[in-house]
């Protein structure tokens, strides 16, 4: 199991290629702050689509039904198994955590 801080350069193309990377994966996604506490947005839906956009320095992630949006995103960490991503974690400008599960 290996994880990666990956660099902001690195985002866009990234997110570009995730989709094919998780394709027959499900995904969780979960928030946690101290505003918000845990909330779980989405349980299991397959990944749609997945953006970085360093204009807008915002990250959109779509699944079934829903776009959810990570305005400013501070840090991102991958964690994979054997060379496949099984978790992402989006640490956003307000220190909120998106963890991102993938089964």
């Amino acid at each position: 199991m290996g994880l990666k801080v990956l660099a902001k350069a690195e985002w866009a193309t990234y997110f570009s290629h995730l989709h094919e990377a998780v394709q027959s994966k499900e995904i969780k996604i979960e928030v946690v702050g101290a505003t918000v506490g845990d909330q779980i947005l989405v349980k299991s839906s397959p990944l749609l689509g997945a953006t970085y956009e360093p204009k807008e320095d915002m990250l959109e992630l779509s699944v079934k039904g829903m776009t959810h949006v990570v305005e400013r995103p501070r840090k991102i960490t991958v964690q994979d198994e054997e060379g496949e991503v099984v978790a992402i974690e989006v640490i956003d400008f307000a220190e909120r955590q998106q963890i991102l599960t993938f089964t």
